[in-house]
């Protein structure tokens, strides 16, 4: 076992469960706490992307959302995020874990996060109860099981009501989703499948993490999460650093991946979203076929969308 490990053992054994969440939003509003107060564009430019890299990307791709769901929303680091950078947004943050719930909760109301509504529930392919479990006093990793498993020594569990999005969304007559956040440690694809209409009728964003490590504990290969998404029409983009790649298969080096339901021009610095068949205004189509061709080599793609902007775009 590593000296962290050992050490975060002993610190729980020592404060207990309560007071290791105090110490844990604690350290939550001393990492973000001075962010609070910026903002829109401040804070774009301002937060610490070096914490959670890839949040460089959300802001390049998804613009004026009105929904966004936050699936395995933990402490809130990313309901939090989402909020500063899209304070019209409604954020839905589904977080089952009483301990992260608890302090979840602590933030939105410390930080003045009024468009973030924590729901206490997880999310799954059916409505039915399951139970929650925290590896070795660590609910970083926590993840869903079936009541009564078998359970690691020292590990914690609680019961938990899992819902659907599908459901969820017909009950709370909601009209529009943009963008889907979804960190579930494995438990990714009866998400998606209990999400069904939703995806295929809102059509969002879909910014998810799948690593094998963790699918492997519902017998699930990776490959079925990115096969499942594609039959209902999601195009898949791996996420490294600031920058997106058109990806074909789930890679174990890359743990994070985009899927849009539109083609996306990409590289380093700057995404296009290819919204052509809705567009209203003319466009050439060379200029069209252009820029849907994923062939196109990166260090071109500024140019291009420069073009695109500057030509087309009033």
């Amino acid at each position: 076992m590593s000296i962290k490990n050992r050490l975060r053992i002993f610190l729980f054994n020592v404060f207990g469960s309560k007071n290791m969440d105090f110490l844990r939003y604690l350290k939550f509003k001393q990492n973000f706490g001075r962010y609070v107060n910026y903002n829109k564009e401040t804070f774009s430019k301002k937060f610490p992307y070096s914490y959670e890299r890839e949040m460089q990307v959300i802001p390049k791709i998804l613009k004026n959302p009105e929904t966004i769901i936050d699936i395995g929303a933990n402490y809130g680091t990313y309901s939090f995020f989402l909020s500063k950078l899209y304070p019209q947004a409604k954020i839905i943050a589904f977080e089952p874990s009483t301990s992260s719930y608890r302090i979840l909760m602590k933030i939105k109301r410390a930080f003045g996060l009024s468009n973030v509504f924590p729901i206490k529930k997880g999310l799954g392919e059916k409505e039915e109860e399951k139970e929650i479990v925290m590896p070795m006093h660590y609910t970083i990793i926590a993840y869903v099981a079936e009541k009564g498993s078998k359970k690691g020594k020292g590990d914690n569990s609680e019961s938990i009501q899992i819902t659907t999005l599908d459901s969820f969304v017909k009950r709370n007559k909601i009209t529009n989703i943009d963008f889907i956040k979804c960190d579930v440690e494995g438990f990714e694809l009866f998400v998606f499948k209990g999400a069904r209409k939703t995806l295929r009728k809102h059509k969002p964003l879909v910014f998810v993490e799948i690593e094998e490590r963790h699918t492997k504990k519902y017998k699930i290969n990776p490959q079925e999460v990115l096969k499942f998404l594609k039959k209902i029409g999601y195009r898949a983009y791996s996420i490294k650093g600031d920058g997106i790649e058109k990806a074909e298969k789930i890679v174990p080096e890359v743990p994070l991946y985009l899927f849009s339901p539109k083609k996306l021009v990409s590289n380093s610095h700057f995404y296009v979203s290819l919204w052509f068949e809705s567009a209203s205004i003319h466009i050439p189509e060379k200029y069209i076929n252009l820029l849907k061709n994923d062939r196109i080599k990166p260090k071109y793609n500024p140019l291009i969308s420069f073009i695109f902007i500057a030509t087309f775009i009033p």
